[in-house]
């Protein structure tokens, strides 16, 4: 995923949480909230962030759900503008890369984040 298209900084994450609506299913919560995209409008992409919490599992168990929810983030086509953070749950860890995937598009779908066609 490129660089443009993550959320790194802790304070980002902070303000999704606190400005952002949430949805949720069995497998993630995805926050949302609208980016302050003031200098180009035109090339403001959404941004992505991953959390995993330490409940989850190992080490090894928790970077292979993010990498997963990465991957699976890079096939959705969201509106630009957004900074969205998907928060997994404890089904999260032992879900197949097509359930992840389809849950991801349910969630962001539901959340009116979908590009129109």
């Amino acid at each position: 995923m490129q660089k443009e298209m993550r959320l790194t900084a802790s304070s980002d994450f902070l303000n999704v949480r606190q400005q952002g609506n949430s949805c949720s299913d069995r497998l993630f919560v995805i926050v949302a909230s609208k980016r302050g995209c003031f200098w180009n409008n035109e090339n403001c992409q959404s941004r992505f962030g991953f959390v995993v919490s330490k409940r989850i599992g190992n080490a090894v168990v928790r970077n292979k759900c993010k990498r997963r929810m990465r991957e699976s983030a890079k096939l959705l086509d969201v509106i630009a503008g957004y900074d969205i953070v998907f928060i997994a749950r404890r089904n999260a860890d032992s879900a197949s890369f097509d359930e992840i995937c389809d849950s991801m598009s349910r969630l962001v779908d539901v959340a009116g984040l979908y590009l129109s066609e």
